[in-house]
Order: C-alpha cells, then structure tokens, then sequence
C-alpha cells in the first residue's frame, strides 16, 4: 500500500468515525472498584505526608490499578496482576506497625481488596472475548495501552488467531481493519487513534470505575477550524445497583493514580558544582535501572522504534529526554569513557601530546575555577567574548575534547594563557577521532537494529544488544520511564552510568 493509499484510508476512516463515533464498553466491576476506592484514598493519606514512608506501598498500588485497566487477561495467561497485588498487599502489611490506627485500617483494606483481585479473573476478560469472537479474525485487533500489555494480552488471544498491536504497531505495520478494541480507557491512548484512525469502528472497553470517559483529541482541535472531533457513546455492562466510578469530590486526580515517581524535593537547593562535580537529575529506566542524567551534558544516544531499519539510532539534545524516549546506554562504564579510549587509540603515535596537551589546558581552566569561583570565571569569560557559558564547567572533563565552537575555544585558551597552536589542533584531532569511533558504533547498532523485532523493545521496555566491537559488546536500549524535577550535584564521573533499582518495574 502506497502512503497517498494509506493516507486516503485513513480519511475515510476518520470520517466514518465521526459519523458515527467511538463506543465505550464499561464494564461493571465490583471487585476491582473495591480496589481503586481503597487506592485513592491511599493516595490521599500520602499525599498528606511528606516523608517517603508510603512510597513502597504506593509505587505496587498503582502499577496494579494500571493493570487492571489494561491487562485483564485470565491468570493463566500472565501474571502482571498477581504480581502486584501481592506486592501491594505485602507491602501494606509491613507499613502497619509505622503508622496511626486509622492508616492501619486503610491498609488492611487496601490488602483484603489487592488479594481480591488476585483471587478471580478480571470481569473485563470476558467481555472483550465475546465482543471480538463477534468479529472476524481477519477484520479484528486488540489495541493495548502498552507493549507490556499487548505481552499478556496476545499470549491470551493469539492463539484463537486475534492479533494484538499497540498504537505505535498499528502505524508502523500500516495495519488497516474492520474493528479496533482498545483495551483501557480513552485517556491511555494517543489522539491519533480517533482522529486518524487505522480500524472502521472502534470500541474502548474498561471497568465502570475508572471515571474519566473524555476521548483523545488532538491538541490543536480547539483552534483548528473544521477540527476532528469524535463523540463517545456508552454502554454500561453488568450489574450497576453500586456505584462504579469514583467520584471527583474524593480530591484525587487521575493524573495522581498513574504509575511514576514520587519525588522527594531535596533538604536543600543544590549546591553550586565543585571541577569535579555536575548538576543532574535522576532518571528512571524501564528494565530495572535507574542513572543520573547531566544537565550541561552533550547530546545523548537514542532509538526510534517506529523509524524503518537504517534510520533508528538518533542523537537526541538532553532536554529532549523525557518518558517513552528510548535510549542506547552502555552496559558499564560510560559509552563516553569507551568513545574516548578508542580515540586515543585512533590517534596512534599522536596520543601521547593529544593526552600531555589535553591535560595542559583542563588542568589550567580546572584551576581557575577552584581560585576564582564558577561565577567570577564565567564573568571573566564573558567579558573574553565567550558565548557557550553554560558548558564552561563541562570543559574540565577528560572524556570533552575541546568546546563547539572554534571562536570559544580560541577564546578560553588566550584567556587561559594556554598557547592556541598546536593546542587547538591537537584537541581537533582529538575530537575528530572520536567523531570516527563514534559514527562506527552508530552503524553496527543500526545494523542490529535493522534485524531486530522492535515490538519486544516495546513490550519489554528494555533490550540488550550484543556489538561486536571491543568496549561496546553490551548496550541496553531502554525505555525512559520518569525524570526527577529536582536537579542534585553528584561527582561528573557518576553521570549516565546505569545503576540497578528494582523500584522502577512498580513506575511502568
């Protein structure tokens, strides 16, 4: 299918949406709505405490109630659900000598109705089953919310010849179809699911307590003249003699329910960087890991799933980094510290005066800041004509060759009083090198790549890759899952290198 094919397909289906819009299959769900009220009010007895104590029961109570919306396959088809919910009750249980009576009543609850949801298979499963089994094989996809969702949810229905497929799948495989079934609520999937729809009708199916029922639409909807906007028509199924959905009056937004990071504002604002030191802000990766990312650091290696092989490994800006990106990190030390080893290697008998001039200058512009202070140095090389002030401190490092820009580095070496020649030759060469042995890590990680199934780095979050280059034999390609707003001074050497969390698996 040619994309003017596929683009017209997908008018045509947008416009039958609107004729006649999205359904919303809500399912009435006793058990789990025992559940997410104990959760909220969880989250509101936490919110009212500023100590980290709730986090360890927090963090499992919310990946579970994510669960139960998007993964409501039958156990014997994943366990996610149990998982959790004997994590959140286990949890709950080890809080209760910490805490007031009243927060050991909450706890309690929240306990019994985890171990409730355990106990039985979700009421959802079942009305999604017999709602596709209506559809043909060939005509019908199970959209999930995640590629952790479409794991579970595919061993379930793939063997009855159902395809799964998340949003970012569809788009990628072009997969145009009858029916869509998107498994969660509305607000878990992008707008383009309904305003430049893949499938000719779609229905939404969800438990009755999950309260925001609003579809995506497009942020610029509200200013676009003629914008798509589809409307939503519900059918509640079940029993529905008790309340459902949470009401707004209980004061927890949705927003606060979702799996992420509780962040901990530091004691105090974060001191200025020692030479040795860097501002940074933790980051959560999928995986199992966590690092600590620079604020005045370069560019940084990413992967783009839904590019075409050839054209997946990007160089992304830090401030770029945010959840969904994918990154490519070395598994070890820093794949800096291995681009530079490999360098100086490249550089053969010119190592030893690139490595004596690099030390020359560093050391001289390192010395400066610890006499005069960052602030008077940056003020000085203001007054020098030096521009990328913001990066002054990040010069001192031994894996930098030399600043961006041909004038600042001029600039800094005549204040500095560092001869220019062969200085500023040798930290080219340097640099240049390094470009080199960079751009051939670039190419073998799109060469493994290209033969690499992309939908497990999109169900799992996270895949190894094995290079078959010396120093870069592991890289990790792993889904960035939060990052901390509070920015912290850690020694520069500390930055980008991977570290163990276990607590990150309860943030998906």
């Amino acid at each position: 299918m040619t994309k003017l094919v596929a683009t017209a397909a997908r008018y045509t289906r947008s416009a039958s949406l609107m004729r006649n819009g999205a359904e919303l299959d809500i399912v009435a769900d006793p058990v789990g709505s025992q559940f997410d009220a104990a959760a909220r009010r969880l989250i509101l007895m936490a919110r009212d405490d500023s100590s980290s104590l709730w986090e360890d029961v927090v963090a499992p109570t919310k990946a579970l109630r994510w669960r139960l919306l998007t993964q409501p396959q039958p156990t014997e088809f994943g366990a996610s659900v149990q998982e959790a919910s004997t994590e959140v009750a286990a949890r709950a249980r080890d809080l209760r000598a910490a805490v007031s009576a009243e927060a050991q009543c909450l706890l309690d609850e929240l306990a019994a109705a985890a171990e409730a949801v355990a106990a039985s298979d979700s009421v959802v499963s079942g009305v999604l089953l017999e709602m596709i089994r209506e559809a043909t094989v060939e005509g019908a996809v199970v959209i999930a919310a995640s590629g952790s969702a479409a794991a579970g949810l595919e061993r379930w229905v793939s063997p009855q010849g159902f395809r799964v497929r998340t949003v970012s799948g569809l788009l990628r495989e072009q997969l145009f179809v009858e029916f869509g079934y998107a498994v969660g609520p509305p607000r878990f999937f992008p707008s383009s699911l309904v305003t430049a729809p893949m499938t000719e009708t779609l229905n939404f199916v969800f438990p009755a307590w999950y309260a925001d029922r609003k579809l995506p639409r497009s942020p610029l909807a509200a200013w676009a003249e003629g914008g798509i906007r589809i409307r939503g028509t519900e059918f509640l199924i079940g029993d529905t003699s008790e309340p459902q959905a949470a009401s707004a009056e209980e004061g927890v937004d949705e927003e606060a329910l979702l799996p992420q990071a509780a962040w901990i504002p530091p004691d105090a604002s974060p001191r200025e960087p020692g030479p040795d030191e860097v501002t940074a802000r933790c980051v959560y990766l999928s995986g199992g890991y966590r690092m600590w990312l620079d604020d005045d650091g370069e560019r940084i290696r990413a992967v783009d799933p839904s590019q075409p092989g050839g054209g997946r490994v990007v160089n992304i800006g830090i401030d770029e980094v945010r959840p969904g990106v994918y990154l490519l990190l070395r598994d070890g030390p820093t794949e800096r510290r291995a681009l530079y080893e490999v360098a100086l290697q490249l550089l053969g008998p010119q190592r030893e005066p690139v490595e004596d001039s690099q030390a020359r200058w560093k050391g001289a512009l390192k010395d400066r800041l610890e006499r005069l202070g960052r602030t008077a140095v940056l003020r000085q090389l203001a007054e020098a004509g030096v521009l990328t002030l913001d990066r002054v401190p990040a010069w001192t490092e031994p894996l930098l060759a030399r600043p961006q820009s041909n004038q600042d580095f001029e600039r800094l070496l005549r204040w500095l009083g560092v001869p220019i020649h062969p200085t500023y030759e040798l930290a080219t060469a340097l640099r240049s090198q390094r470009i080199k042995a960079s751009n051939k890590i670039g190419d073998q990680l799109e060469a493994v790549l290209a033969s690499t199934d992309m939908s497990r780095l999109e169900r799992d979050g996270h895949l190894r890759l094995e290079l078959d280059v010396d120093g870069f034999r592991g890289v990790i390609a792993t889904r960035v899952i939060d990052t901390s707003p509070y920015p912290e001074t850690i020694l520069r050497h500390e930055a980008r290198v991977l570290q163990p969390d276990r607590s990150s698996k309860w943030r998906e």
